[in-house]
């Protein structure tokens, strides 16, 4: 994986000073190399953590036939099979990678070649010519691409912390921005922490040409009539993943899995296994004596025959300030943490072992989102029929009532009140999401997930964990192919009466022991209540909101009021206060790179 950083307009001198200032803070997420190529009126940088063609795929990377450039982050998986189709209609390569398959992409199907590609990625390709830049980034949002746009110039890069390091970007803390992480827990994927700097959504392609920027949509999950049967269909759904485990195996470097003994990773790493030619490196980390499913990876490692490694990893303050301290903007989710951690133990040198670690590791995100994992598609089927129909007099639909439970952490009443100034907060950030293809109330809950959860939080949290430590993750099961099959199939496929992922477990239940499907969900997250609860967490809890620049935004009495009521007993409370916690740690962590 590696990072992006550009700028197309201003003055050629300070374009360059700004660009070669900022790449650097992009290090760790390309270590192996970096490289800044200008032209008259843009430059590119790029920062590279070597995978596919070691020796001769650095970037940016120019094509001197049609006077282009590009800087690229992530990995394309049918790159082979595109080589193969752009030769044939006559384009030669002089490298192996897969960067170079998306340059000539792009000349030979223009703006549509992000259509061709089945990857995680963002790119930028600056075309000299016609002084036209094109970007373009994956279609679930695996790998971040911010920009920041005003007047005649533009600048984007994969992280916040690049654009700020130019010195050309304002640091202005967004009132929304900040207003939506109290009802969500995190930032949605169509704004930034940060007034001036705007993500580039996922699906989403651009162009930025004579000062003017135009942005459109390539993809989206679309609604088919299908009458497939459950056995069919899950032989589909086996073939789909199968081929897309076998696709991100694809590298020049040793690529492991993560293994956390839950049913999503646990298929991942069996079909990986098989489709290897000698025992994978298999990551388990447990934390505390709270959350440690150690025992169920270790019989899922030997069972498929993995080289496993495993490792109790304690969660110190330190690593919580140093995870909130690498994110550019807030999380809520408490799994960030130990996400850093396990990354950190993959990307080795793994301690009292012969493993030197690895650059690649597979994971089992999307699982989930793809085939109704989570607790809440269970809890419709619990949903007794009068409050059902009770629900709908009162006009709150079933995926109303998802909002109001799970993207509501804080309501528009306590947020209002949690506010200094007691100013006008969004009643419902989730209103720009597109639910117009899902046609049952748990197809709309799905595409909120997928379209909001997953690349807000999920996908963030994955990246920017894995970054910290320069490891890259692929997840087979965001292959677009495999979420289109997945979403059209009937809900009755994948949930019923309480039970969650049925078409996986018929579809792949010959990989695994049985009980790995019937065992109760756990979740790679972390015991927030019981970390709050001890020193140093807690005496640092005691200082929270008591600096001027975070009691000049919040009202600290209120703030404080949530705090002594969870101390007080009120457990329920813990999520909340986490939320609060990791929003004070992450303003006083990032001192100097904000205003308000």
């Amino acid at each position: 994986m590696c990072g992006i950083i550009g700028m197309v307009g201003g003055e050629r001198d300070n374009r360059n000073t700004a660009i070669h200032k900022a790449v650097s803070t992009l290090v760790r997420r390309g270590p192996d190399d970096k490289g800044v190529t200008d032209f008259s009126k843009a430059t590119l940088g790029h920062t590279r953590l070597s995978i596919i063609d070691l020796t001769t795929g650095a970037q940016p990377m120019k094509d001197n036939r049609h006077d282009m450039a590009i800087t690229f982050n992530g990995e394309i998986y049918n790159y082979k099979k595109l080589r193969v189709r752009l030769e044939q209609k006559g384009h030669s390569f002089s490298t192996t990678s897969d960067t170079e398959v998306i340059l000539k992409s792009y000349s030979e199907y223009g703006d549509k070649c992000p259509e061709y590609l089945d990857g995680q990625f963002t790119f930028a390709i600056w075309d000299n010519e016609k002084e036209r830049l094109f970007m373009a980034r994956d279609r679930f949002g695996e790998k971040p691409l911010f920009y920041h746009y005003q007047g005649p110039a533009l600048i984007f890069a994969s992280e916040i912390k690049a654009l700020l390091a130019t010195g050309l970007v304002n640091n202005t803390l967004d009132r929304t921005s900040l207003d939506n992480y109290l009802a969500l827990y995190f930032i949605p994927p169509w704004r930034s922490m940060y007034r001036d700097i705007t993500p580039l959504l996922p699906a989403h392609r651009a162009v930025f040409q004579n000062g003017k920027l135009t942005i459109e949509r390539y993809w989206k999950l679309t609604h088919e009539t299908n009458s497939v049967s459950y056995d069919d269909a899950a032989a589909r759904v086996r073939e789909l993943l199968a081929e897309s485990v076998k696709s991100r195996m694809v590298a020049d470097v040793e690529v492991g899995v993560f293994l956390s003994g839950g049913i999503d990773s646990s298929i991942v790493t069996a079909l990986a296994q098989r489709a290897a030619d000698r025992p994978l490196k298999s990551f388990s980390a447990g934390f505390d004596e709270h959350i440690n499913e150690l025992p169920y990876a270790r019989k899922i490692a030997a069972h498929v025959g993995t080289d496993h490694y495993e490792r109790n990893v304690p969660v110190l303050l330190d690593d919580i300030r140093a995870v909130t301290r690498y994110y550019d903007e807030p999380l809520g989710d408490s799994s960030n943490v130990p996400t850093a951690l396990i990354s950190k133990f993959a990307r080795g040198p793994v301690r009292g072992s012969a493993s030197n670690g690895v650059k690649v590791v597979l994971s089992g995100d999307g699982g989930d989102e793809l085939f109704f994992g989570y607790g809440h598609y269970r809890a419709h089927w619990h949903l007794p029929k009068v409050k059902k129909l009770l629900a709908l007099v009162l006009g709150f639909s079933p995926d109303a009532l998802y909002k109001r439970s799970h993207l509501n952490m804080f309501s528009p009443h306590e947020r209002a009140h949690l506010w200094k100034d007691r100013g006008a907060v969004e009643s419902d950030p989730t209103k720009y999401v597109d639910l117009s293809e899902a046609k049952t109330s748990l197809q709309k809950i799905n595409l909120l997930d997928i379209y909001l959860k997953l690349p807000g939080d999920m996908l963030t949290k994955v990246d920017r964990s894995s970054m910290m430590h320069s490891l890259e993750v692929r997840s087979p099961f965001l292959n677009h192919e495999l979420a289109q099959f997945a979403f059209n199939l009937p809900d009755d496929y994948k949930t019923d009466r309480g039970r969650g992922k049925l078409i996986l477990q018929k579809a792949c239940g010959d990989l695994l022991p049985e009980n790995v499907f019937t065992r109760k969900k756990q979740g790679f997250g972390a015991p927030v209540r019981h970390w709050l609860k001890e020193d140093p967490v807690r005496a640092l809890m005691n200082e929270m909101f008591k600096d001027p620049r975070s009691a000049a935004i919040f009202n600290a009495d209120v703030m404080r009021s949530y705090i002594n009521d969870f101390y007080s007993g009120n457990s329920a409370l813990s999520y909340k206060i986490w939320m609060l916690f990791t929003l004070e740690l992450w303003m006083r962590e990032h001192d100097g790179a904000y205003s308000f």
